[in-house]
């Protein structure tokens, strides 16, 4: 696929172009941007900015993508294109060819202008500007006109606008949980999804793992496993914090959260760093006293206790280190769903993905 994004300058092409080169890379497609300056910089200053000149560009950058495209290189190009006959020749030439006219109103582009292009050449200080002395002739026929007029433009809205009308399919994987993050820990530094569309990921994530752990319950089920409750009384030990026991206290009776709410942010603290919660904890300095991070059963019960936290917390800062905690410690539920088979742990792994989403939802 070749894709052009026709607009004058200052019309917000280059940026749109950017953003959506980023989300095409999603697609696990090769994508090529290329940018109509960027192009007559690489090539060198050998044309100028007359007609002619811009002529022999523009069928420069339609030949570079028909070769592109025919190397099986998807091509993104964000140009002025004012000649018909070159966009005529693309849709003749180039197979899967799209254009996208990125739609502003002069006096719009002359307020947006950064380069002061405009007031230049209306002041008659430079020539060949187009839109002041080279007239612009809108694409003849757009597969796509984009109307970006607006000062409080959403450019994510006009990239997805640009996805949905082309139908370019996007990889849905959810990148923090393709692993099992207790043997392989992700820290949490970059993601290629931003806004909406991470929650969007997030949620089919979720959705795909609370499907999963119900499927695997039911066969379970008709094999005559039991499901559970655990019960504990006794959280503390020689000196040391049962982290279960704690955890099962906690979710059952409300009376204990805020006795225990300095320990669970400092145990929040102590997951931050090694992804892991162990069996015990040494009860002075809540510090691991155990090598032990394997029972199961222990994430999906912080996360319930932490849900637990989150929807009684007041504070609008500490609520979101809380929804913080419970994110990574449902993404490590989600990357290891494979080797969680007790009925009692699937149980509870499907109730702290279900009401985690209904948190994140409130977000979207």
């Amino acid at each position: 696929m070749v894709i052009w994004l026709i607009g004058m300058s200052a019309s917000g092409k280059t940026t749109i172009g950017r953003i959506l080169h980023d989300k095409l890379l999603l697609s696990g497609e090769k994508w090529f941007f290329l940018d109509g300056d960027t192009f007559r910089n690489i090539l060198g200053e050998d044309l100028g900015h007359s007609i002619e000149d811009r002529r022999v560009n523009a069928y420069r950058i339609s030949r570079l993508c028909e070769f592109l495209n025919f190397q099986g290189v998807n091509v993104l190009a964000c140009v002025l294109s004012i000649f018909h006959d070159n966009q005529k020749y693309n849709k003749n030439n180039i197979p899967n060819y799209k254009e996208v006219y990125i739609e502003v109103g002069f006096d719009e582009l002359v307020k947006r202008d950064n380069k002061g292009l405009y007031k230049k050449a209306l002041k008659g200080e430079i020539k060949d500007v187009v839109g002041v002395d080279i007239d612009f002739k809108p694409p003849y026929s757009p597969d796509l006109v984009i109307d970006n007029n607006d000062e409080n433009v959403n450019f994510q809205k006009i990239v997805n606008e640009i996805f949905l009308k082309f139908n370019i399919p996007l990889s849905d994987a959810y990148e923090y949980t393709r692993n099992s993050l207790l043997t392989s820990p992700h820290k949490y530094q970059y993601s290629k999804f931003q806004g909406y569309d991470f929650f969007l990921n997030h949620e089919s994530d979720r959705e795909k793992s609370i499907v999963f752990f119900k499927e695997r319950l039911s066969y379970l089920a008709n094999r005559d496993a039991e499901f559970v409750k655990p019960y504990f009384n006794n959280h503390i030990s020689n000196g040391h914090l049962l982290l279960k026991n704690l955890l099962v206290c906690l979710l059952q009776g409300d009376y204990e959260l805020s006795k225990y709410k300095d320990i669970i942010l400092i145990l929040i603290k102590r997951f931050e760093v090694g992804k892991k919660l162990y069996l015990t904890y040494d009860l002075e300095e809540i510090r691991k006293s155990s090598l032990e991070f394997k029972d199961y059963l222990n994430y999906p019960l912080f996360s319930l206790v932490l849900q637990k936290y989150y929807e009684n917390e007041e504070s609008a800062e500490r609520k979101l280190i809380y929804l913080n905690a419970i994110l990574k410690v449902n993404d490590i539920i989600s990357s290891i769903k494979q080797d969680v088979i007790l009925p009692t742990e699937i149980k509870y792994c499907i109730d702290a993905l279900e009401q985690e989403l209904s948190v994140t939802r409130r977000y979207i």
